[in-house]
């Protein structure tokens, strides 16, 4: 059975959390999604065959001490380079959004009225580029696998004659 493709959505709106939830739902049903509120709740879960982090700059909403985007992105790549991140904010400020790629975001998503389209195209190209369906992949790969020690070994066996 394959993994899901796991996707955090670290936002402190509760109400833009709801419709990204629903919203990704609707459009990639297969996909499971974990929210945190603040970047440090996160981390902890991190280790969790984590695919995408969604990550909002400005996170405290509800805790003023919370780390803000940057600082979490920062913490992300020091954990763990291979996890996608998007920046997903309303700072539409060119120098964080270069910050952010600086430091190794996957993209930056600035919040607007096509923003979540944005959002459904960046989830689209990583499941197609991601192996989910491991069991279709490997016994493709078994098979070409078991071919390619088969005719050595036939290869051997003739040689050896």
């Amino acid at each position: 059975m394959s993994q899901p493709f796991t996707v955090f959505i670290i936002e402190d709106d509760m109400h833009l959390q709801k419709m990204l939830i629903d919203f990704f739902h609707d459009k990639f049903p297969d996909i499971q999604i974990k929210t945190f509120l603040t970047g440090e709740q996160a981390l902890l879960h991190l280790g969790e065959n984590t695919h995408l982090v969604i990550l909002d700059y400005f996170l405290n909403l509800h805790d003023e001490h919370a780390l803000d985007g940057l600082a979490i992105l920062a913490r992300i790549r020091e954990l763990n380079k291979s996890i996608r991140v998007v920046l997903f904010t309303g700072q539409s400020d060119p120098e964080v959004a270069a910050q952010a790629i600086k430091m190794g975001a996957y993209d930056y998503v600035a919040k607007n009225a096509q923003s979540f389209e944005k959002l459904e195209a960046v989830i689209a190209h990583l499941k197609r580029h991601f192996v989910i369906e491991t069991p279709a992949f490997n016994k493709k790969l078994f098979t070409i696998l078991l071919i390619g020690i088969l005719l050595i070994a036939a290869s051997f066996f003739l040689a050896s004659r």
